[in-house]
C-alpha cells in the first residue's frame, strides 16, 4: 500500500484514525511505526508525526519505552467521557431554549430515535452505535453554535470507542438507551425542562451509578 509523497502526515493520520473507529485497530492494540512506515513506503518521522497528532485527539498513548497503543477502555475514561458529553449536552439545551429552537430540536430528536429504532436489531454494531449517538448529537447541531460543535466534535471519536465497547459487552442496555432516549424526547415535548436535565443526567451518570434521582419520570 502506497500513499502520494502530499500532506503524508496528514494522509497517514487519516488512515490510522480510520482503522481504530472502524475497529481494524482494537482498543489497546500497540501500533508498530516500523511495519507501518513499510507498509506505506514512508519514514518513519510522518508517522511519528500523524500519531502525535492522534494522541493530541487523545485516540492513541505514547508511552516510554513501550511505544504508541490505541486507548484502553476503562469505566473511568467512559464515565470521564460521559461527563464531559453531558455538559455539552445541558449547555446546547440551554441555548436551545432560550433562542427558541425546541420545535427544531424534536424534529431533529423524532428522527434519530425513530432511526435508532430500525437499526437497533439488524444494524452492525458499529453502524448502530453510530446511529445512538446522533440523538446525543441532535442538542448540538440544533443550537447552530460552531465552537460548541468543535467541542463536541474533539470528544465525538473518543465516545465512539467507548461507547462502542461499552454496548458489545452489555448488549442488554440497547432498549434502556433507546426508553431512555424516548423520555427524553417526551420531557422536552412537554416543556418539562428542569426533568429532561435530570433525564439527561441520569442517561450519563451510567458508569458512576447515575448523578441524578430517579424519582422524575417522564410522561
Amino acid at each position: 500500500m502506497t500513499i502520494q509523497k502530499t500532506t503524508i502526515r496528514e494522509q497517514i493520520y487519516t488512515i490510522v484514525r480510520q482503522r481504530i473507529l472502524s475497529g481494524e485497530l482494537g482498543l489497546g492494540e500497540k501500533i508498530n511505526i516500523m511495519a507501518l512506515s513499510a507498509e506505506l513506503n514512508v519514514s518513519n518521522t510522518p508517522v511519528r508525526e500523524a500519531l502525535s497528532m492522534l494522541e493530541r485527539d487523545g485516540l492513541i498513548k505514547v508511552t516510554p519505552n513501550a511505544g504508541p497503543r490505541v486507548i484502553e477502555y476503562s469505566p473511568e475514561l467512559f464515565a470521564s467521557v460521559e461527563k464531559a458529553v453531558e455538559a455539552l449536552m445541558l449547555g446546547a439545551l440551554e441555548l436551545i431554549i432560550h433562542t427558541g429552537k425546541k420545535a427544531a430540536l424534536c424534529d431533529m430528536l423524532r428522527e434519530a430515535l425513530a432511526h435508532q429504532l430500525e437499526t437497533h436489531k439488524t444494524a452492525p454494531l458499529h453502524e448502530y452505535t453510530r446511529t445512538s449517538l446522533k440523538f446525543d448529537g441532535c442538542f448540538i447541531r440544533c443550537t447552530e453554535n460552531d465552537y460548541l460543535l468543535k467541542m463536541y466534535l474533539e470528544v465525538m471519536d473518543i465516545f465512539y470507542l467507548v461507547a462502542l465497547y461499552d454496548q458489545s459487552i452489555r448488549d442488554e442496555e440497547r432498549l434502556i438507551i433507546i426508553d431512555e432516549h424516548r423520555r427524553i424526547l417526551r420531557a422536552i415535548e412537554g416543556d418539562k425542562y428542569e426533568e429532561a436535565r435530570q433525564l439527561i443526567m441520569k442517561h450519563y451518570g451510567r458508569m458512576d451509578g447515575g448523578s441524578a434521582p430517579d424519582g422524575e419520570q417522564a410522561g
